[in-house]
């Protein structure tokens, strides 16, 4: 997989603010973007990285479709440079699903755009109003087949726990969702930051976030659903920093959330195995094992307890070698 140099444009082009946003925090850049700046970020990554990697620039963190052409196409100047000289393979950005048009799908490929990321966040409209998102599910649907008719690749970003969810809503935006068959999903259950409208409401007492366990298993139900369908789950939570970890107020922020809510999904398939009289040595994935005992062993513990008659241990697949 090629290696993706982020250059973020923190709320840039987005027509409102959603009530849990505050991408300045979660991007850890209060800056605008400019060309210069762009450029200065790609110059060091490059400067960093294997000779000839030809990484993909990704434009994160805002609604790169609804920023002025103009500064769109002077960001994307930058980015075509390094392209013609070889040194950038392609470039993905995300965006809201109310910001595509066949016009603007045919401009982005022109520069080399091959991946774009759609916060569809929910398929439900009334949680989607809650959040102040300002689109629709039929939006997030109609962006969508435009996106997959231009033959550019489609990510979904989902969320669990914005005001109006339940696990209901949840599990059917990720049905909704995987309807869509995009090429991958991003899933970020909700945690609160200061300087959002979600703080506020959470300090009045008329939001209530998910707690981290919780949250891994709502996360658990979308994973099962995602699973199901072939679809990649490219990450589970934001992406963990230092200055993040310490501004979450509250909410299903944990630096491991993908692991708890591989775990929580694991715990369920060997349940339900040992349920049905399966072997009280369960093989695993060597790659899952980890996730399969579970956080500090959580899934092995609350296996052992709840079937104590069975001595339960978690092994992993020993493939044979070829003669």
């Amino acid at each position: 997989m090629a290696s993706i140099v982020p250059v973020f444009v923190p709320h840039a082009g987005c027509p409102c603010r959603c009530v849990f946003c505050n991408q300045r925090t979660i991007a850890g850049q209060t800056e605008s973007m400019t060309p210069e700046r762009a450029e200065e970020i790609l110059r060091q990554a490059l400067e960093v990285l294997p000779a000839g990697s030809c990484p993909q620039a990704a434009f994160y963190g805002g609604s790169f479709t609804a920023i002025p052409v103009e500064q769109q196409e002077a960001l994307l100047a930058v980015t075509d440079r390094y392209r013609e000289a070889g040194l950038l393979s392609s470039v993905r950005l995300s965006t809201r699903p109310d910001a595509i048009s066949p016009e603007c799908l045919t401009r982005l490929k022109a520069h080399g755009v091959t991946i774009i990321e759609l916060g569809a966040q929910s398929m439900e409209d009334e949680v989607l109003r809650q959040a102040k998102r300002g689109h629709t599910a039929a939006d997030t649907l109609r962006a969508s087949q435009l996106i997959q008719n231009a033959g550019i690749s489609l990510i979904l970003q989902t969320m669990a726990g914005l005001p109006g969810d339940t696990r209901e809503t949840v599990r059917r935006t990720a049905e909704r969702v995987a309807a869509l068959h995009p090429d991958g999903v991003r899933i970020y259950p909700v945690a609160v930051l200061p300087d959002t409208e979600l703080y506020d409401l959470w300090q009045a007492g008329s939001y209530q976030p998910l707690e981290v366990d919780t949250a891994a298993e709502w996360c658990a139900d979308m994973l099962g659903v995602f699973e199901r369908e072939q679809i990649p789950v490219i990450r589970v939570g934001l992406n963990p920093t230092e200055e993040l970890g310490s501004t979450v107020a509250a909410g299903a922020y944990h630096p491991a959330m993908g692991e708890l809510a591989y775990s929580a999904l694991w715990y369920r398939r060997l349940k339900r195995q040992l349920e049905a009289g399966g072997d009280s040595t369960v093989f695993v994935p060597a790659r899952e094992l980890s996730r399969a005992i579970g956080h500090k062993r959580c899934n092995l513990l609350r296996l052992r307890q709840e079937f104590p008659e069975r001595s339960i241990t978690i092994k992993p697949i020993q493939h044979r070698r070829e003669p």
